[in-house]
């Protein structure tokens, strides 16, 4: 079974458990994908953060990090924004990707943020930044569950 089936069964049993919020993980090689949902139905979920991580290399060089990140943004274009690498440090051994153009409503700005790590971590999450307050915090990310096994799929594809 793959690694998108594997999050979508464990999605399903816990929608179908009614234990919400609820953490799910799936593991197929040396590929792991684990989520917080706070909220799942028929049509799709909500989940605070998507952690994947690549278990069978050493650390990542901060070339081989940008190029992930390249593979990425040219991939998943079917997010709710195009994504970008917007910064790579290789001292600190991070890739950072952000939405090219964030969803702006109700004097919020929403968008994705990706970060990697030279250890092969990759967290997507959704931020929102407040124009009033002048901050940024964490906001569900939404997508429907073929959304989510998709990007289970192009996760492993773009690992290289």
């Amino acid at each position: 079974m793959t690694l998108s089936r594997k999050i979508a069964a464990a999605v399903d049993a816990c929608a179908a458990g009614g234990t919400l919020p609820c953490d799910v993980v799936a593991e197929e090689g040396p590929h792991r994908l684990s989520l917080r949902i706070r909220s799942a139905g028929p049509v799709g979920l909500a989940f605070e953060a998507l952690d994947f991580a690549v278990g069978d290399r050493p650390e990542w060089s901060a070339e081989a990090l940008k190029a992930w990140g390249d593979r990425l943004a040219a991939r998943l274009t079917y997010l709710m924004e195009p994504l970008v690498v917007l910064e790579a440090d290789p001292i600190a051994g991070e890739v950072e990707l952000r939405s090219q153009s964030p969803t702006a409503r109700g004097g919020h700005r929403s968008y994705y943020e990706l970060r990697l790590g030279r250890r092969g971590m990759l967290r997507l999450g959704r931020v929102a930044y407040d124009e009033g307050e002048r901050r940024r915090r964490p906001v569900p990310c939404q997508m429907t569950l073929e959304a989510l096994e998709r990007l289970a799929d192009d996760l492993v594809a773009t690992v290289g």
